[in-house]
């Protein structure tokens, strides 16, 4: 399997539908290691030129996972999208090798609470999250420089400074008490730098704040 080189992490993703193949495309693009497996002989023949490794297997067959390398594996995505059993199974099996970090596909609500049961970190739905992430940037177009952590609504992102905060200091603002956000960096040209409560904001800077969604409309309206 793929050796991890610096920060390069290696990651299985099982299930080459059209996300699965999305999934891998932008891991390669990210510059990690993938290996890619599905029943599919198709499928395979699709992605084996632009991942690490690709093969034509049975992802609920223990033995195989373990040949193709699940358990050195970073993390595993398994995206199979109709075979509910199949996911299952594999997301049991991953789990149980203990892979670090294990996201896997729902279909349904049910389908998800069985995933995070078996031990799944992380479990999405891709056709709701794209929907619910393309209604945010049409209502709030500023939501789309942020990013949410994994398993929680907690967002970090990039905010320019507001009238207000101009030659104030955070603690002037009460930054955190105000907004119930915290300030991890300020962008000043082309200088970063971690920011303390007697940082005076200027006009043009730019912070990296972190904040649950629900308060974020004090800092982005």
């Amino acid at each position: 399997m793929p050796k991890l080189i610096g920060n390069k992490k290696t990651f299985l993703v099982v299930g080459l539908g059209r996300f699965g193949r999305a999934v891998c495309e932008r891991l390669v693009e990210l510059g990690d290691s993938v290996i890619a497996v599905d029943k599919v002989r198709a499928r395979i023949e699709e992605i084996t030129d632009k991942v690490d490794v690709a093969a034509q297997m049975d992802a609920t067959d223990e033995e195989a996972l373990k040949k193709i390398g699940a358990k050195e594996v970073d993390g595993a995505i398994v995206a199979i999208g109709s075979n509910i059993e199949a996911s299952i199974l594999a997301t049991t099996l991953l789990v149980g090798m203990e892979v670090p970090y294990v996201a896997a596909r729902a279909n349904s609500a049910i389908h998800a609470r069985v995933l995070a049961r078996m031990g799944a970190q992380k479990v999405f739905f891709p056709e709701r999250d794209f929907g619910f992430k393309v209604a945010e940037q049409v209502s709030k177009p500023a939501l789309s420089n942020f990013i949410e952590l994994p398993g929680s609504d907690f967002l970090i992102g990039e905010i320019a400074s507001r009238e207000e905060m101009v030659d104030k200091t955070l603690a002037e603002l009460e930054f955190r008490n105000r907004y119930n956000a915290v300030v991890l960096l300020i962008k000043r040209g082309t200088d970063k730098f971690t920011p303390r409560a007697d940082t005076r904001l200027g006009r043009e800077d730019k912070l990296i704040v972190a904040a649950y969604r629900e308060d974020l409309d004090k800092l982005i309206e």
